[in-house]
């Protein structure tokens, strides 16, 4: 799909394409979702530039990412979606930026994109030249992350609180099973937000390197700078969520044998209760001619009390050392 936008003074204002699908003119942002080959080559035609494949910009090296062709920058960072539908999956996205031209290529649905848009018609966003909406859009991205950060926050503290308060109701309907598959959901999505941050760190950087002076007008390079700090400061808070997640599935492990261990314990108790009747049951069940004790009157009853007495004085003898 392919947008064109036109910057104002606020809300960049979408345009309506030519009937030959041409990008109308006016258009200062194109914006491609999974773009067809025919939204491809006007785009093209539209920068002077080729763009590149899903297959291009998937590429990890970064020289594949990062490069400038002709007077077209092309910048490629790693964005996390799906995260809401319990699928997390990092997809790229390519910015290219030709001059008083910038567009935008994608083949997700990114919900950042949408809070870019909110945030360009709130007062200070002014996205009427391609600066503004390269930054803008970029702090929209990076406030995207924040709010998946937040997220896994939040779902870490209610693990740590149903892990380790035995009495929580949460704790009682699940199983520890069910709380590791949790706990390495939650370690999913921190290490792909790790990643992407990573990508937006190096185009922020390649950004301050290569973009045109007229960058430095006016709050565009301050506010791309603090968007750099932004990120390195998600990245250190991503990174203590991780050793936290990790901890926490050590300490699940270390509850899942602690549990084992009691059901062996019981296991054992419950055994050397039964142990001693055994035995003198096993005695009374030979099959010997000559048992002297089968000609008294009182024998049965004697051995059942034998036998039970067999039994309470090891049930009396772990209470008093409290293992039980």
């Amino acid at each position: 799909m392919l947008t064109a936008y036109r910057l104002t003074d606020r809300q960049p204002d979408p345009l309506a394409r030519g009937d030959a699908g041409e990008v109308p003119d006016g258009a200062a942002w194109v914006d491609l979702v999974n773009p067809t080959t025919a939204e491809d080559a006007v785009t093209e035609a539209f920068l002077g530039v080729d763009l590149p494949t899903l297959e291009e910009s998937r590429e990890i090296e970064f020289s594949s990412r990062f490069y400038v062709e002709g007077d077209a920058i092309f910048m490629t960072a790693s964005l996390l979606t799906g995260v809401e539908k319990g699928e997390p999956i990092l997809s790229p996205m390519t910015i290219v930026i030709a001059g008083e031209r910038i567009v935008t290529l994608r083949y997700e649905d990114f919900r950042a994109v949408k809070q870019f848009l909110a945030l360009a018609d709130k007062p200070g966003g002014h996205c009427d030249r391609v600066p503004m909406v390269f930054v803008v859009l970029l702090e929209a991205i990076v406030d995207r992350a924040a709010d998946v950060i937040e997220q896994v926050a939040a779902n870490v503290d209610r693990l740590n609180s149903e892990i380790f308060t035995r009495r929580s109701k949460r704790r009682r309907e699940r199983s520890l099973e069910e709380v590791i598959s949790d706990i390495g959901t939650q370690d999913d999505i921190a290490a792909k937000t790790r990643e992407s941050l990573a990508s937006l760190e190096r185009l922020v950087r390649y950004a301050s390197l290569v973009l045109p002076a007229d960058f430095d007008k006016g709050p565009t390079r301050g506010r791309l700078k603090l968007a750099g700090r932004d990120i390195q400061s998600l990245e250190a808070h991503i990174t203590f969520l991780s050793s936290k997640i990790n901890f926490l599935l050590d300490a699940t492990l270390g509850l899942i044998s602690v549990e084992q261990n009691e059901v062996i314990r019981v296991l054992t108790i419950v055994a050397t209760f039964f142990f001693p009747p055994t035995l003198i049951g096993t005695v009374y069940g030979m099959n010997f001619k000559y048992i002297p004790e089968l000609d008294w009157a009182w024998s049965y009853p004697i051995v059942l009390a034998t036998m039970a007495l067999s039994a309470l004085l090891p049930f009396y003898y772990f209470k008093r050392k409290g293992w039980l």
